[in-house]
């Protein structure tokens, strides 16, 4: 005669999250602890029999690689949650109108970033490719020279169309990632960018950015995270004086944002244990 079935209750499963950005998911200056992904998971975790979410990051810098590093990090470990965040960097790269770049050799050309000319790439081409040195804790401040002509880049990039090939770039990349979270059940929140105090030309382009986004939300039925602004209610910065990294009281306004986007309207109920059958045959 078989011995009675044992029980033993199933392990809950946590919340898997999947951040897809740039730096600052992972950014230098900040303590990991106090990244505004530990902050939100660790909200999160009081909603969730199984703990903490578990977090994958997938950093992209070119739009042309970004949905298959998704893809990848998909198949490897799935998610329920996609947290996309929309940056002002790789639009720049492909909106302003100078540029320096690698050529197939290796060597640091110049060229002029305008529709059919060689290379007529700056994503193939760009300088993310060369060795740098490891980010000081504070970079130094920059010249008003050398901010005067990166502003005067991006109006002239704009002037000759590049912002607008730019913004349908990127937003041919997001319909991608939007379906293939579709097809996956993935929920997908798209986090607007975030301001860019540094300089009056990358404010504009971030509100643009914005723009463009919140819209394209709207149609394809998306769930979309404003975050734009430079002081949180209290009156606190949310960069540091460089006007280009989030300060910590950044991260933890976006913290909170998401926490009140992504948590259970209510707490759920402790789920009674699963039973596993064991000794069947």
């Amino acid at each position: 005669m078989r011995p009675p079935a044992r029980g033993l209750p199933k392990r809950p499963v946590p919340m898997r999250l999947m951040i897809v950005g740039g730096c600052f998911p992972v950014q230098h200056n900040i303590a990991p602890a106090r990244l505004y992904h530990a902050t939100l998971c660790g909200r999160l975790a009081t909603h969730y029999p199984g703990g903490p979410p578990e977090v994958a990051i997938v950093r992209y810098e070119r739009f042309g690689t970004c949905l298959g590093k998704v893809r990848a990090a998909q198949a490897q470990r799935p998610a329920q949650v996609l947290l996309f965040h929309l940056r002002a960097e790789p639009l720049m790269r492909l909106a302003k109108l100078y540029y320096r770049y690698l050529d197939d050799h290796g060597r640091v050309r110049h060229s002029l970033n305008l529709p059919g000319r060689a290379p007529g790439n700056p994503e193939r081409y760009d300088l993310l490719t060369r060795p740098r040195p490891a980010p000081a804790a504070e970079p130094p401040p920059e010249s008003r020279l050398h901010r005067a002509l990166r502003q005067a880049n991006l109006h002239l990039g704009r002037w000759v169309g590049n912002r607008r090939r730019a913004l349908r770039h990127y937003e041919t990349l997001v319909t991608e990632v939007a379906a293939f979270c579709r097809q996956q059940g993935i929920r997908l929140v798209l986090v607007g960018p975030v301001s860019r105090p540094c300089a009056p030309a990358e404010n504009q382009l971030s509100e643009a950015l914005h723009g463009h986004f919140a819209a394209l939300a709207a149609r394809q039925q998306l769930d979309y995270l404003p975050v734009l602004g430079e002081t949180d209610a209290a009156g606190q910065s949310l960069f540091f004086p460089n006007g280009v990294h989030v300060s910590l009281a950044g991260h933890d306004r976006i913290a909170h944002l998401l926490y009140q986007l992504l948590r259970p309207a209510t707490p759920p109920q402790t789920p009674a244990p699963v039973l596993l059958e064991s000794g069947a045959a």
